[in-house]
């Protein structure tokens, strides 16, 4: 009894009933575009192919739904490149892409040879979206169109033909609602409620962006550390995306470069990207391995009888490390005050 009278709570059901419209628009949206984009697609098929030439690289993080182990999360790649028509360069950016692609690689693209400027990464029609979109689109906009109450009220102008009727009728659901509940709920109570909710999902989502995201400290407090040992940091955010091909993925990196010293601090714009650079990455000697990895980080070093050399990777950041061994034991001295070395 206590849950049925838990449902029929007509502010409960009003939340219920936005929730429906806001999940037929969803679905109705995504069907949209699914179809739309299919056929757009599906127009540039007479397209010329041609090469193009990578020239930025950037990753972006789709969060999902909770699960069961927490908040599920996908990355994605979208790449800047130019290409040439006549003598004419062009450019032009991918859509997501699973993996990314380093700055200068060739990757085929499609024009249109009437307006060159006009060019896709998508080479053929992309049905398994396509489906995908449907699927889910139409998913959502059922479960939508019955939290709505759109169905219970097409059924009670069905079944009534006199307005006095209507009004004085309480059409109920299968699951106990009320389908002229909203009607009756002051906006007072519920507008209030949801604005509030808003309010505090924005704030949320403004505190990850903008404070629990932001890696600047990190790199200053990296350049203090640096310079209190006696290093001189410099930014070498440009030189780093251009000289190792990552492009943007590279938020921002400070170096200490000396006669026998490279001190690289990097700081990728996703946890995946930094991954992929890291496996990626290669020393330039070869010798005693030392390896190690954990839940929050890895480290790989070389000792060869002159040099040292290590990568260093703990979420977005990765550190890159090249001295002699004369050196080595002022650096790791270094590294572990810093908190990113410990024998």
């Amino acid at each position: 009894m206590k849950i049925m009278k838990m449902w029929r709570n007509t502010t409960l059901f009003a939340y219920f009933r936005f929730m429906g419209y806001v999940m037929m628009i969803v679905g109705i949206y995504l069907i949209v575009n699914g179809i739309g984009d299919y056929a757009g697609q599906s127009r540039q098929k007479d397209w010329l192919t041609t090469q193009a030439t990578v020239t930025d690289v950037s990753s972006e993080v789709v969060s999902s739904s909770p699960g069961r182990h927490g908040s599920n999360s996908s990355t994605y790649y979208i790449m800047a490149y130019e290409y040439a028509v006549d003598g004419e360069t062009y450019t032009g950016r991918t859509g997501r892409m699973s993996s990314p692609r380093l700055i200068g690689t060739v990757i085929t693209v499609k024009y249109n040879p009437e307006v060159p400027e006009e060019n896709t990464a998508i080479l053929s029609p992309n049905t398994h979206n396509l489906l995908v979109l449907l699927i889910l689109g139409t998913a959502i906009a059922v479960v939508g169109f019955f939290l709505s109450g759109v169905l219970e009220l097409l059924r009670s102008l069905l079944r009534r033909t006199h307005t006095e009727e209507l009004k004085k009728s309480v059409p109920e659901t299968g699951t106990g609602f009320d389908s002229t509940a909203i009607a009756k709920i002051p906006a007072k109570q519920w507008v209030p409620r949801l604005a509030a909710w808003l309010l505090a999902f924005v704030a949320l989502v403004l505190f990850v962006k903008f404070f629990l995201t932001s890696g600047t400290s990190d790199l200053d407090k990296f350049r203090k550390a640096a310079a209190a040992a006696g290093y001189t940091a410099v930014d070498s955010t440009e030189d780093i995306r251009q000289s190792w091909g990552i492009g943007s993925m590279l938020i921002r990196s400070v170096s200490v470069h000396e006669d026998s010293l490279r001190l690289d601090y990097c700081r990728l714009d996703s946890a995946d990207a930094c991954y992929r650079f890291y496996a990626a990455a290669t020393l330039p000697i070869t010798g005693e391995v030392t390896e190690s990895n954990t839940f929050t980080g890895q480290v790989y070093a070389v000792d060869s009888p002159t040099n040292f050399a290590a990568k260093i990777r703990s979420g977005q950041i990765m550190l890159y490390v090249y001295t002699t061994q004369e050196g080595k034991a002022d650096v790791l001295a270094f590294l572990e005050a810093a908190g990113w070395w410990s024998e």
